[in-house]
């Protein structure tokens, strides 16, 4: 089978998006594929099966004359990645998306995996109200474009329902964009380096954005209330500039420290060193947190939140514990407990990987792909 996958970003400077772009083009290549990844930045050295093109431009005309002729001298499915704000033209790409639905009109196998939906209407920011408006009728367009939709969260079908025929959607499994299982002596030189004199080893994976940050400035200080030796270990990019701002609500200054932006395997093994991992979202853990999902991979319990987004799965499974968003005392009260109890934390850390090799894991995701008319495992 052959693959064109258009994605607005792409590794080595990139975000969620990206990184999930390059996991699944890799693994369809593995598979056997030909696949070739279009997106707006330097072209990468071809590697067997897999060639990464550089575009002129952010979907533009140019972009688009590119796509035409590569589409016609080599005829494949075409993927996606669709996240509105990055298509170009600030966010409001109305001739891409009308272009693709001319492409499935010409008989082009178009598949939309729509990681967003558009922005939300407002009041805090009233100029993105007519941006919201833009998007939404791209957002038309691009279900009507897809043979195939795919959705990041079934939440996405509620929202998209008034603009197009969604029923047959797909939720495709998001897998962890690091790596699984990284070595024993990486894993066994982060605890070296974090294990503390006293106390639990508290940790977060993310990149520290607006609203996570939100929830983290709330919570942080009540888990330090609950338990004062409690020290904070946050992973990922962003995080060296909030351990500055968190230490002054922090207990001491080791209380809390930062990684700044690793590799791939050093996330994976910074992420095994610590006793427990939280992952509050302000509307509730969902199926397309990436975060999450590397969480889940390391074998250690995670607490996340329970909010409007979250889907059943989550509580289903009751693999993970689950505090209502927004209620900080009862977040650091479930970490505190799970913190003091290591036959616990085994208990529950080996059903958080469970579920995440159950469900998530990037062998669902392929195999979703490369049977589009067969439900993925996700609902």
């Amino acid at each position: 089978m052959l693959w064109h996958i258009l994605t607005p970003e792409y590794p080595p400077d990139c975000g969620g998006v990206g990184d999930y772009t390059a996991l699944i083009a890799a693994a369809l290549a593995d598979a056997g594929d030909v696949v070739h990844v279009w997106h707006p930045g330097a072209a990468l050295a071809r590697a067997a099966r897999l060639t990464v093109h550089a575009l002129p431009d952010r979907f533009a005309r140019g972009s688009r004359a590119v796509l035409d002729r590569a589409f016609l001298d080599m005829p494949g499915a075409i993927l996606v990645q669709y996240v509105p704000t990055a298509f170009g033209l600030r966010g409001a790409n109305v001739p891409f998306a009308r272009w693709l639905l001319g492409v499935r009109q010409a008989g082009g196998d178009v598949r939309v995996m729509f990681h967003e939906p558009f922005f939300y209407f407002g009041l805090e920011r009233p100029w993105r109200n007519a941006l919201a408006i833009a998007q939404r009728a791209m957002a038309s367009l691009m279900v009507r474009a897809g043979r195939t939709v795919y959705f990041s969260t079934g939440n996405w079908s509620r929202y998209l329902r008034p603009y197009g025929r969604v029923g047959d959607a797909e939720v495709l499994p998001v897998p962890a964009t690091i790596a699984i299982d990284p070595p024993s002596s990486l894993v066994n030189g982060w605890m070296t380096r974090v294990e503390p004199r006293e106390g639990a080893v508290i940790g977060h994976f993310g990149t520290y954005g607006e609203h996570v940050a939100a929830e983290l400035r709330r919570v942080l200080p009540e888990i330090w209330r609950t338990r004062p030796s409690a020290r904070v270990l946050l992973v990922g990019d962003g995080s060296v500039a909030f351990m500055k701002e968190m230490r002054a609500a922090a207990p001491r200054p080791d209380s809390v420290n930062a990684t700044g932006r690793l590799s791939s395997e050093d996330v994976a093994a910074a992420l095994r060193a610590c006793d427990v991992l939280i992952a509050p979202y302000p509307d509730g853990v969902t199926t397309r947190r990436t975060s999450m999902m590397g969480a889940l991979t390391s074998g250690r319990p995670v607490v996340t939140t329970d909010g409007p987004l979250t889907e059943g799965i989550w509580r289903e499974t009751r693999a993970v514990p689950l505090v209502a968003a927004g209620d900080a005392a009862a977040f650091a009260g479930c970490v505190d407990r799970i913190a003091g109890d290591k036959t616990l934390q085994t208990a529950i850390g080996a059903a958080c990987r469970g579920l995440y090799d159950e469900r998530f894991a990037l062998r669902h995701t392929v195999a979703a792909l490369r049977r589009a008319d067969v439900p993925a495992i996700v609902t």
